[in-house]
């Protein structure tokens, strides 16, 4: 039986282990995830790593959960980096904490201001840059137990860890029981299941493991060591072969002086299971009487209590307490905590079931009673006032209205570490007190505005409860804002439409800035929800009288602005681009509810090939990475990412893509779904990923058919797209048609945001019947001429110049080629000059179809565009072309991420220092560095400098 540090048959998990730290030496993070049920040996396991990873010269941080701080804000995140923080220099604190991990100070605050400027997602990033910094010199073990039990904070930050582990050197090790079904599982569940995490699940002993054990813990004891093969079975047989359980049966059985002989194997059944209870019973009843009461209250504080506050709560003076607490360490059921006040001592139990089999024996009423009394005792010795809550959580509602005031404050301390969910667990509690009538109008407001961060289905009964108690009233048309909200999320849009109309009405007229706030939010439906002719009609009517001819310096007058944008550019209407403008220039950018109505903008910019919208969306990333929420993140992500798509940067999009499919699915982000995946599958299809982009469209969690109403229209026309390239024309034509319908729907006739007709026209192409096709690309090729941006005209010109008869081609695709040459759309421009060198190949051209396929496959090849190459290297071939090869260099040939590192680099930033401006990790630095230096031909950051000087100096007029 293999074991070392009193571990029976766990080498294979130990090997994993050390497999694990050993590339975390090299630099590349690992997680091991050791899975199983209570007492099978996790901890021992995950002790005996930590003990390794210390003689390997790791820097170790440990935490462990608990029942008791599951609702704590950040708890685990505080264990593992504030003893680290506090072992530091106070100039090595302060060197970590005033570069972006500082943003995540507020986290490790005793008391935080009410109004911190971070959001749930600011304080993530935060986070993954203190522990990027503190492993920088040294690599880190990042070692927590029970983590089934961890707070959804600190959970949530663990999984926006794991996939950037591997830039950093550190390890991830932790503990969970599996099958604990509650709000966290799902988090959990990301966590065990996101590479690079490994699971190892440690089985029970072996009938010959469990006798050596249970052999070797009775000669601890110095009881007689059983010889009796009988015994050694049933002691394997009524415990399950679980570590834990065998040393507890034989402490009990050597404890009462049972002989491990087969008369007593009765005795052996009948502890089995309950050897844990049995023993602790057993304890108490020899013992001192105050550790009876001081074993309660340790049970009620938790693990880590101070001994003055669980003397006090049972009852005992300072001395009797410390007695009763090192009787009950030697009888192996308390242990000293850490870290650990001499004069104050801090104890926990020994292990978890210990505690719940001390806790599950009082009463309800006594617990009730318990709780509150810590509570209070916490309260007076100035505790922080979350580790109050905890307590007051536990209680039974019993209209105190100081409760209500405690967890009240105890919420907006959540909210500003930036933590709204447990926010909202506070705020339930307090609603369960019940507060004071005059005070329940404001906490409902409060709960449902915090839930709206975590779940817009559980924010609207308490929003609408709060919206019927409001009078006529400023705060009711707010609280009518935000059900409004979330009552379109969950694509509720009739039900939104009226409680915003009726606040409308309500609005006095000098009001404008909320009027302009309600008129946006009322317009927006009909882009949302463009199933439904009756409320579009009604509101489209507005957008007329609503429209200023002078730009509105308010937030609220740019988001009408964007949305009237929005309506304009689905119809075609250039004018869009204008207001579009105006109302994203110099707008503040800090998160706000308004990002939906900004959003309209972004994409009325981006349709028109501006490419200032990168500037604005740039912004938008940078603001919710220093001070924004998921869902600020997410909205910006999508739409940058169709803004590289748009300009064909492939792994821009991909990357940008990739990280707000990963948000989503973190925050149940769901609208976001309609048009992130689409997008992202648009990426992978021009990548060559059929199979990639089916499976993100998938992901958006749309049926087919698709539902008649929502805002289904980029979903069903990537869906064409793909259908299209996998052979399944006919299929592909109706989908691309139901696209068509479901945009119309909306007004939509903008081939720039959904090119239905010439997805069409080429399955009807692909099915004979070509005239149908020409009518449909000759009605886009119109359309897009009208609202005039590059991208769409070219693509128009271009499907019309293939599907053309004669020599119009030649002239089509000849205009296409001249509109894209200098626009930001590479992509399509590629495929332009690849489709022109094609037609004048087939009308005896010679010499110029080898410039423009060269020319075309060149660009396809930077971009990745693996279809494109293919097409462009076939079309080659059949011409019996020899490329013109151009060599990849110079500062053109720089990607946008190369380009935007280049200008760090030369600028003299390191590359933790570019890393953290472009909200990337540093490795991901290090690869575009060495792309840009292959392309540039030089080998140091010094010749980067003379390069850019070289540059200037050619580009200056002489």
């Amino acid at each position: 039986m293999p074991h070392m540090a009193g571990l029976y048959e766990r080498s294979g998990e130990l090997k994993v282990l050390r497999a694990a730290m050993d590339a975390t030496r090299d630099g590349h993070g690992e997680a091991v995830m050791i899975e199983g049920a209570p007492g099978i040996g996790k901890t021992s396991l995950l002790s005996e790593a930590k003990r390794i990873a210390v003689s390997a010269g790791f820097q170790v941080a440990g935490a462990r959960g608990s029942e008791l701080e599951s609702d704590f804000p950040f708890g685990v995140v505080r264990q593992l980096f504030e003893p680290l923080l506090a072992r530091m220099t106070a100039a090595d604190r302060e060197r970590i904490l005033s570069g972006t991990a500082g943003q995540a100070a507020v986290v490790l605050k005793r008391v935080v201001p009410e109004r911190s400027p971070g959001g749930d997602f600011s304080m993530l990033h935060g986070l993954y840059w203190l522990t990027a910094d503190i492993c920088d010199e040294q690599p880190l073990m990042i070692a927590v137990d029970d983590l089934h039990w961890a707070d959804s904070d600190s959970l949530k930050f663990l999984h926006y860890l794991m996939p950037r582990l591997e830039d950093i050197p550190a390890c991830v090790v932790g503990t969970l029981r599996p099958f604990e079904a509650d709000s966290t599982s799902h988090t959990l569940d990301q966590i065990v299941t996101t590479a690079p995490s490994v699971l190892v699940s440690p089985s029970r002993l072996s009938a010959e493991a469990s006798a050596s054990l249970v052999i070797s813990e009775f000669a601890k004891s110095g009881s007689p060591e059983p010889e009796d093969d009988d015994f050694l079975a049933a002691c394997w047989s009524a415990t399950g072969g679980n570590p834990l359980l065998l040393k507890e049966l034989t402490e009990a059985l050597a404890a009462e002086h049972v002989e491990p002989t087969a008369a007593h194997i009765p005795q052996v059944y009948a502890l089995g299971p309950r050897a844990i209870a049995r023993r602790v019973a057993m304890w108490m009843r020899r013992l001192p009487p105050s550790c009876g009461p001081l074993t309660c209250a340790i049970a009620v504080l938790g693990d880590g209590a101070e001994l003055s506050h669980a003397a006090e709560l049972a009852g005992l003076d300072r001395e009797e307490a410390l007695q009763a607490a090192k009787s009950l360490e030697h009888a192996q059921i308390l242990r000293t905590a850490v870290p650990s006040d001499v004069l104050n001592p801090r104890w926990g139990f020994v292990h978890p079931l210990v505690r719940a089999a001390v806790y599950e024996e009082i009463t309800p009423a006594d617990c009730h009673r318990a709780h509150r009394t810590a509570a209070h005792l916490l309260r007076d010795s100035k505790a922080e006032i979350e580790k109050v809550a905890l307590h007051l959580l536990r209680t039974l509602p019993s209209g105190d209205a100081e409760t209500v005031t405690l967890l009240w404050s105890a919420a907006r301390s959540a909210l500003a570490r930036g933590s709204p969910e447990t926010a909202a667990t506070y705020l339930r509690r307090a609603l369960a007190e019940p507060p004071p009538t005059g005070d329940r109008l404001d906490l409902l407001f409060a709960l449902g505005s915090a839930m709206r961060l975590v779940d817009s289905a559980a924010a609207v009964p308490y929003l609408t409860e709060a919206h019927e108690l409001a009078g006529p009233s400023r705060q009711r048309a707010e609280i009518a804002l935000a059900l409004g909200d979330a009552l379109l999320a969950l694509r509720r849009a009739e039900e939104a439409l009226a409680i915003w109309q009726q606040a409308l009405a309500d609005t006095p007229p000098q009001d404008t800035e909320l009027l302009h706030q309600l008129n946006a939010c009322i317009l927006s439906i009909p882009l949302y929800e463009p199933g439904r002719p009756d409320l579009r009609k009604d509101i489209l009517g507005r957008v007329a009288a609503l429209r200023s001819p002078k730009p509105s310096e308010s937030m609220g007058g740019r988001y009408l602005d964007c949305v009237i944008a929005g309506h304009d550019a689905v119809i075609g209407d250039p004018r869009a681009v204008v207001r579009a403008q105006r109302a994203l220039h110099d707008a503040p950018t800090g998160p706000s509810d308004g990002q939906m109505s900004l959003s309209f903008g972004w994409l009325v910019l981006i349709s028109a090939d501006r490419r200032e919208v990168l500037g604005s969306l740039d912004a938008a990333v940078e603001q919710a990475h220093r001070q924004g929420s998921v869902n600020d993140l997410t909205g910006a992500l999508v739409y940058r990412a169709m803004a590289w798509l748009y300009q064909g940067n492939l792994d821009e999009a991909a990357a940008d893509a990739a990280d707000a499919m990963r948000a989503v699915d973190a925050a149940s982000l769901d609208l976001r779904r309609l048009v992130l995946g689409p997008v992202q599958a648009e990426v992978q299809i021009e990548q060559g990923a059929l199979s990639r982009a089916q499976a993100t469209l998938e992901w958006t969690g749309v049926p087919d058919p698709a539902p008649l109403t929502g805002l289904m229209y980029y979903v069903l026309y990537s869906r064409a797209h793909l259908l299209r390239l996998q052979g399944h024309t006919t299929e592909a034509l109706n989908t691309a048609l139901a696209a068509g319908a479901s945009f119309s729907a909306a007004g939509g006739d903008n081939p720039a945001l959904v090119p239905w007709r010439s997805e069409a026209a080429l399955c009807l192409h692909l099915l004979g019947r070509d005239d149908e096709a020409r009518t449909l690309a000759d009605a886009e090729l119109k359309l897009a001429r009208y609202w005039s941006a590059p991208r769409a005209l070219g693509r128009a010109l271009r499907i019309a110049g293939t599907l053309s008869e004669g020599d119009a081609d030649i002239g089509l695709l000849r205009q296409a080629v001249t509109r894209l040459e200098c626009s930001p759309a590479r992509l399509e421009y590629a495929k332009a000059l690849a489709d022109y060198g094609a037609a004048l190949r087939r009308h005896g051209v010679r010499s110029q179809p080898r410039t423009l396929l060269s020319d075309a496959l060149d660009i396809a090849e930077a971009r990745g565009a693996a279809p494109l190459v293919q097409q462009v290297q076939d079309e080659l071939h059949v011409a019996g072309i020899r490329p013109r090869r151009h060599a990849v260099t110079g500062l053109q040939s720089l990607t946008p991420s190369e380009q935007r590192v280049y200008d760090l680099a030369v600028a003299g930033h390191t590359n933790r220092e570019i890393a953290q401006k472009l909200f990337v990790t540093a490795k991901t630095v290090e690869v575009h560095l060495s792309s840009v230096y292959r392309k540039l031909g030089v080998t140091s950051r010094r010749q980067l400098g003379g390069h850019s000087e070289q540059t200037r100096a050619a580009a200056e007029p002489e």
